[in-house]
């Protein structure tokens, strides 16, 4: 159960300085963005994790497009080649994938969801090609008009069976996921037909913040989610990657980076190494 940072955690630091300092404190692993490696360019990255020996094992993040059509629709589909393009050159493993919100001209769960089915459709011989999995992200349904339509693992899994799950899984993240009462037997499901690609957690409190509810996420261990359970059903489900801490916080971001990089190793050894490693 190696942890590995999501850069989110340290958004407002440089991808370069991210690393150096993950390294220096002893993280192994991260989870880059789409956006810093394309300002970059995927050869500056790949030095600078050659560099460090940290290794990326997840990029963040697509999709987007389930209220989009027409020439955005197009886009959307060219963003996801691009960011396929850059997981492949840099041996990124999984890319994940967020739906979409509701369009105002069809507020139908179910034609939205088919929507996201047709976009994997489309993107597969590009997704098969990269040899990247990409990994369809539940959102809390606090963001369901506006982000995202998918809120379930089980939904996720709906939306994608039959697909190839070499090709297309999903990513639990605990602070989208934890409220829902199917969590346990939808993981498992997952777990059985090889499609548990990623795993993020992260802590929730209320009240969240206005306006910007997204970034209440907190240090694992800060809030009420049972991290220790959501993770044990993970791991009996047949999860082995790395798991990765993701927070959006604007408390925390007002932190110096080897701040938040210490608190986030802490937290990870108090509540998932010294309950769950044996």
């Amino acid at each position: 159960m190696k942890l590995c940072l999501n850069q989110a955690t340290a958004m407002p630091y440089g991808l370069e300085e991210t690393i150096r300092a993950s390294a220096a404190a002893g993280i192994e692993h991260i989870g880059v963005w789409v956006e810093p490696v394309q300002e970059a360019g995927p050869a500056a990255v790949r030095r600078w994790l050659n560099d460090s020996g940290l290794t990326a094992t997840s990029m963040s993040r697509v999709g987007f497009l389930t209220n989009k059509r027409g020439v955005e629709l197009s886009a959307a589909y060219d963003a996801v080649r691009s960011a396929l393009e850059m997981c492949a050159e840099l041996s990124i493993p999984t890319l994940s994938f967020v739906a979409g919100g509701l369009p105002e001209h069809d507020r139908s769960i179910r034609n939205a969801e088919g929507r996201v089915r047709d976009a994997f459709e489309t993107l597969l011989p590009d997704i098969v090609s990269s040899g990247v999995q990409v990994m369809l992200e539940p959102i809390h349904p606090l963001f369901v008009n506006d982000r995202s339509i998918i809120t379930t693992v089980g939904q996720a899994l709906r939306v994608i069976d039959g697909l190839p799950a070499e090709q297309v899984g999903v990513l639990v993240d605990s602070w989208a996921t934890f409220w829902d009462p199917e969590f346990e037997d939808s993981v498992a499901r997952a777990g059985s037909q090889g499609r548990l690609s990623g795993y993020q957690i992260n802590d929730f409190k209320l009240p969240l913040p206005a306006p910007n509810n997204m970034q209440s996420r907190l240090q694992p261990g800060d809030g009420v989610i049972d991290l220790v359970a959501m993770t044990r059903t993970m791991l009996e489900a047949g999860y082995t990657g790395p798991i990765e801490v993701e927070i959006f916080n604007d408390d925390i971001w007002a932190q110096p980076l080897d701040v938040i990089l210490r608190q986030t190793v802490e937290a990870y050894d108090r509540v998932i190494v010294q309950n769950l490693v044996r």
